[in-house]
């Protein structure tokens, strides 16, 4: 454990040193360099429709932005000892992104690293993606394993909107968010997380925020959501596996970014 979160702080170390010098950088000239940080609580973890944590957790991510890469290491630490892990960090995920805008297109093409330091298969997915900038963004991504299932396919298509509300108190700035999601695997991908053998719809969502910005840099951001597995044998298999075919969970954001 102690290794771990050595590891983790030295890692959040290399990003703010990376942003640091890549906004003295960016302040002669160059392209805009970004960082954000972020720490979430959540009543409970659920992943594309799959319930591993059904306890409260803590969630904190760091992100450096170059131009238009940028990269993420986020992670998940149980309060709990629901799976026998109370006050460990059960996964470490590392994302490497690069979006390229095409008008008010933007294609983001990536990777994400998932691991698991106290037990699971790691494993990495590549991932490709496209969304339309409008009134309503519609999006749509494609993620492919290759590592421990891999060729397994996952589509995720979803649509978002946000409105941004009247100001209330000067410098404070928020927005009603709101949208819908839903995701698709081949057979592949079911087998590996249900056990069935099948290409199938497998979950939707739909979710909604507040986002509160203030102070130029701070954003509170309490969020809830509704995610329910879609194909009835794929219902039946998360129900067994992972507890509950149907998640309602909330919860709340700080970040600063720079």
């Amino acid at each position: 454990m102690k290794k771990l979160v050595c590891a983790m702080m030295l890692a959040l170390a290399l990003l703010v040193s990376a942003a640091g010098a890549g906004l003295a950088v960016a302040e002669e000239s160059g392209p805009e360099v970004t960082a954000t940080f972020d720490a979430t609580f959540n009543s409970k973890y659920v992943w594309r429709g799959m319930l591993l944590v059904d306890d409260p957790v803590l969630q904190p991510s760091a992100t450096v932005g170059v131009g238009n890469f940028s990269l993420n290491v986020w992670g998940d630490y149980e309060f709990t000892d629901v799976n026998g892990r109370q006050h460990e960090v059960d996964e470490i995920d590392i994302t490497l992104n690069y979006t390229i805008p095409v008008g008010d297109l933007s294609i983001p093409v990536g990777a994400i690293v998932y691991t698991f330091p106290n037990g699971g298969n790691d494993t990495t997915e590549l991932y490709v993606g496209v969304a339309y900038n409008w009134i309503v963004t519609p999006s749509l991504t494609c993620y492919y394993d290759v590592d421990e299932l891999a060729g397994s396919f996952y589509f995720r298509g979803a649509l978002d909107y946000s409105l941004d509300l009247p100001e209330v108190v000067s410098k404070v700035s928020w927005a009603a968010a709101i949208g819908a999601s839903i995701g698709w695997g081949n057979s592949e991908y079911n087998n590996g997380y249900f056990g069935v053998d099948e290409s199938h719809f497998s979950d939707w969502s739909i979710y909604a925020s507040l986002p509160i910005s203030f102070c130029k840099y701070f954003t509170v951001k309490p969020m809830i959501t509704y995610t329910s597995l879609v194909d009835s044998e794929i219902r039946d298999a998360g129900k067994a596996i992972y507890t509950e075919e149907n998640n309602f969970f909330y919860g709340i954001s700080l970040s600063v970014s720079f």
